[in-house]
């Protein structure tokens, strides 16, 4: 599995908010999450897993550009599995991508997501 995506969210015609989460693996695995929207930073530094963030509305998010960066850290001492889930919830259908990569013992992932937000 790669551990880049490039992706396109449909939104749909409200002002739902759309959420963000991120759930950072395997078990006993640490990251942080840089993210941002167009230009504009929504969070820096991020440890851990995020719970629902929300990003905006959909009626205000048209070709709108997510960026996500994280960095995920081999600190398991049973195994060197790294993964990341994003979840996108709000629009058309709500939306998950994994991603994941084995690493040395110690060593860090670096995952990153990049994704247009489209309304019809």
């Amino acid at each position: 599995m790669s551990n880049d995506i490039v992706k396109t969210y449909i939104l749909n015609r409200s002002s739902e908010d759309i959420k963000l989460s991120l759930i950072i693996g395997g078990i006993e695995q640490t990251g942080t999450s840089l993210i941002t929207l167009d230009e504009d930073l929504i969070l820096k530094d991020h440890p851990g897993d995020l719970h629902q963030q929300v990003i905006g509305q959909n009626n205000n998010l048209h070709k709108k550009v997510l960026s996500i960066i994280t960095v995920i850290t081999d600190t398991s001492p049973n195994h060197n599995d790294t993964d990341l889930y994003v979840l996108l919830e709000g629009g058309f259908v709500t939306k998950g991508y994994k991603m994941q990569e084995k690493v040395q013992p110690g060593a860090s992932a670096i995952y990153t997501a990049e994704i247009t937000f489209y309304q019809f």
